[in-house]
């Protein structure tokens, strides 16, 4: 991945991410997941993994944060 798609996940929204992933996904779909001839399939489909990293990378931060351990109740 260069650098400059790097910057690019790090400055552009989580939707304009996702936009961007449902435009690759229509055009893999359309050449085909399985197709195994031609390195077309296999840079979209590589772009397109590092852009679904992306968007998980950014999520990551609004999940809830748990301890470690179990939650036991006090009411014993």
């Amino acid at each position: 991945m260069g650098i400059f798609r790097e910057i690019y996940f790090k400055l552009s929204s989580e939707k304009k991410l996702r936009k961007k992933t449902d435009k690759m996904y229509n055009k893999l779909k359309k050449i085909g997941f399985y197709e195994k001839e031609g390195t077309k399939h296999m840079r979209l489909g590589n772009k397109y993994n590092d852009y679904v990293n992306a968007i998980g990378s950014k999520c990551a931060n609004k999940l809830p944060k748990r301890e470690h351990g179990w939650y036991i109740s006090k009411d014993d």
